[in-house]
């Protein structure tokens, strides 16, 4: 964390006296916080990691429906399904899939029923860095989340995708429940932004809808070659949805 949140951290390790708190003399944003768990992690010999929020809370039996689940798939990324907190029967996530010459990036189960939710795990091309446990065996292989590129947008996105592309499970467990206060991003909660508000996000290199971000996406995953054709699907998408938003959830 940097100096502005050390006053949070030392109460929480207060709080929990087993609680680790790593200080940085500068802002690191998520990619690079959970880089830093990583090392330290690797550094105390664990076997896996768990990519979190600072804003979601468990379901009381979440920790051991993710364990089990990782004992059936050993070796596999194993997701969470991420429930609005402020209305817990509806889906904010159960990860996602990639369309490169449709929708592009799509999040599965957004806004859908919980009572909708398979029973089994099932895959995804990738999984939100809420809610992923990792084995550390796969930081061997495909190395760390990219911090120094994707500090707080796609990196979650990015290392699914490097892990799927390595041949490694991506899965998600429905049972795996995480209840996520959703900020102003969301629609459904917030209302539809303005288009100031919309085309400011697009602008900014840590916000989902970053353009630079998703060209750096499309440029290391998207179809060869023909991958700039792809992302301008996709920033099509982007300002259609934006009409669709608008329509859906004024203000």
């Amino acid at each position: 964390m940097d100096d502005e949140g050390a006053a949070d951290g030392g109460a929480l390790a207060g709080e929990f006296p087993d609680l680790v708190v790593i200080r940085t003399a500068t802002p690191v944003w998520w990619t690079g916080a959970i880089v830093l768990g990583i090392e330290r992690a690797r550094t105390l010999g664990e076997q896996a990691v768990l990519f979190f929020n600072q804003d979601v809370t468990c379901a009381p039996d979440y920790f051991e429906r993710l364990l089990a689940t990782a004992g059936r798939y050993p070796g596999a990324l194993i997701g969470s399904a991420i429930l609005y907190a402020q209305e817990p029967g509806r889906v904010w996530s159960a990860g996602g899939s990639v369309e490169w010459w449709r929708r592009g990036i799509r999040v599965l189960r957004h806004g859908a029923p919980v009572s909708s939710l398979p029973t089994e795990p099932f895959p995804a091309d990738w999984l939100f860095g809420m809610g992923t446990l990792v084995p550390c065996a796969v930081f061997d292989r495909i190395g760390l989340p990219d911090a120094a590129r994707f500090p707080m947008a796609w990196g979650d996105l990015d290392f699914s995708l490097r892990a799927k592309r390595a041949g490694i499970p991506v899965l998600v467990e429905p049972a795996a429940r995480l209840f996520h206060e959703v900020g102003g991003y969301d629609a459904r909660i917030a209302g539809a932004p303005t288009a100031k508000q919309y085309a400011g996000w697009m602008k900014d290199r840590k916000h989902n809808l970053s353009l630079s971000a998703h060209a750096e996406i499309w440029r290391r995953h998207g179809p060869k070659i023909l991958w700039p054709l792809s992302l301008a699907l996709r920033v099509g998408f982007l300002l259609l949805n934006f009409i669709r938003i608008r329509l859906l959830f004024p203000r």
